[in-house]
């Protein structure tokens, strides 16, 4: 029963110190635009792919009929 006398004010540390987080978060604009940066990997493989040659199957199949 002693133990309750620790842990009480110990999770309420502990719950003062997630709110002190959050607010943290919010004053430093960790929550503004959870969308776009997730999309911004895709969108940059595409600009870096843009550059160089197609490397595909149908670009490098040589196995067609050709002309002697």
């Amino acid at each position: 029963m002693e133990i309750v006398l620790l842990l009480i004010p110990l999770a309420l540390l502990f719950l003062a110190g997630a709110v002190w987080a959050l607010f943290w978060a919010l004053r430093k604009d960790q929550f503004d635009d959870l969308d776009n940066a997730s999309w911004r990997v895709v969108f940059e493989d595409r600009e870096q792919r843009k550059g160089r040659p197609d490397t595909s199957k149908e670009a490098t199949d040589h196995s067609g009929p050709r002309d002697s």
